[in-house]
């Protein structure tokens, strides 16, 4: 069952549903529903990767790695374990709000420590033709 804890009534049929479960004794999974991202959220995210990764000659792959590393100090989430191994989290894992801070850090970074500017998403679908223009033109490269 899903349940919008938001809303009072449910809230208050999830209680008792789960106290009823909790006196049967039943083995239960309780996850919390994350927003999907978006395919506009989606398209920019790889806008920022690809423009990073062709102002720094690097594969899409290669920067999207390196920027994950990087963003695992500031955000510890971005990194998770396995059988003592420490992994990097997939992008597509992240909701859409996770993704908003994780593009923003991006920006930020680039900016920052690497001189890169990086458009707005406002500003890329202003300019998103010459933009696109110039991403296709350098795809051999990334």
């Amino acid at each position: 069952m899903k349940y919008d804890l938001t809303n009072s009534i449910d809230a208050n049929s999830a209680q008792l549903y789960l106290n009823k479960l909790i006196e049967e004794g039943a083995k239960v999974e309780l996850k919390k529903i994350r927003g999907k991202r978006t395919l506009k959220q989606n398209s920019y995210f790889h806008v920022v990767i690809t423009i990073f990764a062709m102002e720094l000659g690097y594969t899409i792959e290669e920067a999207k790695t390196m920027l994950k590393r990087m963003y695992s100090n500031a955000e510890p989430s971005m990194v998770y374990q396995k059988k003592g191994y420490k992994f990097l989290r997939s992008t597509t894992t992240m909701d859409t709000k996770e993704l908003t801070y994780f593009i923003e850090w991006i920006r930020n970074y680039a900016a920052i420590d690497a001189g890169i500017y990086i458009p707005t998403s406002e500003e890329y679908l202003i300019n998103q033709y010459n933009i696109d223009k110039q991403i296709e033109q350098n795809k051999q490269y990334l």
